[in-house]
């Protein structure tokens, strides 16, 4: 998005948001608006609460919006060579890093996201731990794969930070074992 077009987002969602406001606590007079807006919709306590609270759902809307453009999340780790730019997206990484980690004994249903920063890359790990494993052992072991993986395609001068987020234990060998039953006739009592 141009600056320009964020210039007209900003100014229009701050005025409509002040004028709903303005509306609401009778601070802005409405002249040029018609007989039935003014003494209709106005007077009642119940829309002049929709039309406050819709000015301020705007105001805060905009706000979310100049906080995401500041505070924007990298989608790619870029680094310098001699030759030129080098880019990796941050979808490519979590895709190589869930393909190589549900290959993993005691890891199911793993989902992995990376951010990157101005300070390092830093890596969730979300998954299923199967029961039979040493949380702790384990825990190290996926820290220096993942770490050492990323090392060698980013390089040495990022600094990476794998986090491992357990969501649930699966326990093997307590399945329920279903008896065949005979297949019920359908209308079979009409």
């Amino acid at each position: 998005m141009g600056f320009l077009s964020l210039v007209v987002y900003v100014f229009v969602s701050f005025f409509m948001g002040f004028v709903l406001i303005g509306a609401a606590a009778n601070l802005i007079d409405l002249v040029g608006l018609s007989f039935f807006i003014k003494k209709e919709i106005l007077s009642d306590v119940f829309f002049r609460l929709a039309f406050g609270l819709s000015g301020a759902l705007i105001i805060l809307f905009c706000m979310n919006y100049i906080q995401r453009i500041i505070y924007r999340r990298e989608r790619a780790i870029i680094s310098e060579s001699n030759y030129g730019k080098i880019s990796i997206t941050l979808f490519a990484i979590e895709d190589m890093l869930k393909n190589m980690l549900e290959t993993e004994k005691g890891f199911s249903h793993v989902r992995p996201k990376v951010c990157a920063g101005k300070r390092g890359v830093n890596v969730i790990i979300k998954g299923n731990l199967n029961s039979e494993v040493n949380f702790a052992s384990f825990a190290k072991e996926v820290q220096e794969k993942v770490r050492e993986k990323l090392l060698n395609i980013l390089g040495e001068e990022k600094d990476i930070k794998v986090k491992i987020e357990v969501k649930k234990m699966v326990f093997k060998g307590k399945k329920k074992i279903v008896e065949a039953e005979e297949p019920e006739v359908p209308y079979r009592y009409y």
